[in-house]
């Protein structure tokens, strides 16, 4: 299998994403949001449902989508597991087991969390729902992949490390594909971290072993990075390090320069210190965590993005020379688009916050936003000759991300020069 990804608004082919949320998610709605890295409680099963709508959307235009879920399940049919469990009621019992456990540790934070946030729900009654929601998700992962593989991949996501993998099905931060080659991320967050090891895993078998390369300075998230035209702009700030964007120049930086592609970082300074420094993120952060939260591009000409985060951004461009890096401060991230005649067409905070920037492109002025509350940006974009596509995942975005957190292209039909 080759991935092919020049620009981020080539004509889509093939997406990978994970799949729905399943039990992992479940118990992260008993964490404080500092360690879910959730926005607010949500109900999963219709989270799941939202999930295969969207699937459905993306498959309607004529898009391959890829499921890495799909593929560790079956990676997880010919392994042997020791600890995991031998069938669905002792799964249950463990999830059960676990539930209590994270309900009992964070009870007094997570109730003032949701007190704070204005979350007219008992925390109690949300930890009742929890554990009546596993067998539904338990039996409807069993009808998929079998009762085996439901187990072992419920035990994978859920409990076979400190924190349940809740966070997985946002399936762009894990990898990134540049040109031929797919990144493989470093996440920073410790509830995040082991899933790269899974995307690997699926990845070998879906038949991308030979284009993965691993990022190993800092760390990276795959909504930091976008190709648009002959420019590759890798965010730095929150979760994503300068020294990691330099060391992915290391790595295939002459492979870019061989296809006319230069990098260059837009940091936030700030957020960049203070995420080395704090021991969780703040909810600025959270807010402005990727690239993709405040800025995407539309055409080769055209972006979306929000003004007043695109100001913060300052661009330092990173080349090669043998064995050496040089680093050319470039001005601001607004100055360098303008100067590359491209066009900003902004939105509001409060647009920004509902995700109106992150959308997926599918080329050919066809683009998938996630919530329909943006009519503003959805009105305009429709003036100015894009076709829109509704995703509606109202639940999904509670975990602080929407479509394109959601979907990793690994195929896009380059445009004719």
């Amino acid at each position: 299998m080759i991935p092919q990804v020049f620009n981020e608004t080539d004509l889509l082919e093939e997406v990978l994403v994970w799949g729905e949320p399943g039990c992992e998610a479940l118990l992260g709605q008993l964490l404080p949001r500092t360690r879910s890295l959730f926005f607010s409680y949500y109900e999963v099963p219709q989270a799941r449902e939202e999930f295969r709508r969207m699937q459905a959307l993306i498959e309607g235009e004529g898009v391959i989508v890829t499921r890495a879920k799909d593929a560790v399940s079956r990676i997880l049919k010919t392994k042997e597991f020791s600890s995991a469990p031998s069938n669905l009621k002792e799964l249950k019992i463990q999830l059960l087991s676990k539930a209590d456990e994270l309900y009992e540790l964070h009870r007094e934070h997570k109730t003032r969390e949701l007190e704070r946030e204005g979350i007219k729900r008992d925390l109690h009654d949300i930890y009742t729902q929890v554990k009546k929601d596993f067998p539904i998700i338990l039996e409807e992962d069993a009808d998929t992949y079998g009762e085996m593989a439901a187990v072992r991949l419920n035990h994978l996501l859920s409990l076979s490390n400190p924190l349940p993998l809740a966070n997985i099905f946002y399936g762009r931060d894990q990898t990134q594909t540049l040109t031929d080659k797919i990144i493989l991320s470093s996440l920073r967050w410790d509830i995040r971290r082991p899933e790269v090891n899974i995307y690997r895993d699926a990845l070998t078998e879906l038949g991308y072993l030979e284009s993965l390369v691993q990022v190993e300075r800092g760390t990276i998230e795959g909504g930091d990075v976008a190709i648009l035209g002959d420019t590759c702009f890798i965010g730095v700030g929150a979760r994503t390090s300068y020294s990691a964007a330099k060391d992915v120049v290391r790595k295939i930086g002459p492979l870019l320069e061989s296809r006319g592609i230069q990098v260059v970082a837009a940091i936030n300074k700030r957020h960049e210190e203070e995420a080395s420094t704090y021991g969780a993120p703040t909810d600025e952060h959270m807010h402005i965590m990727h690239l993709d939260m405040f800025w995407i591009p539309l055409s080769d000409n055209l972006v979306l993005a929000y003004g007043e985060e695109v100001d913060q951004r300052t661009v330092v461009r990173i080349t090669r020379n043998s064995n050496q890096l040089i680093t050319e401060e470039m001005g601001s991230l607004r100055v360098f688009l303008a100067a590359k005649g491209v066009e900003i067409i902004n939105v509001t905070r409060e647009e920004q916050e509902n995700f109106a920037t992150n959308l997926l492109n599918m080329g050919k002025r066809t683009l998938m936003v996630s919530l329909s509350r943006n009519k503003r940006v959805i009105a305009e974009l429709e003036q100015r000759g894009f076709r829109i596509l509704n995703a509606e995942i109202t639940k999904l975005v509670n975990g602080y991300g929407a479509v394109h957190c959601l979907t990793a292209p690994v195929r896009r039909k380059r445009a004719l020069a």
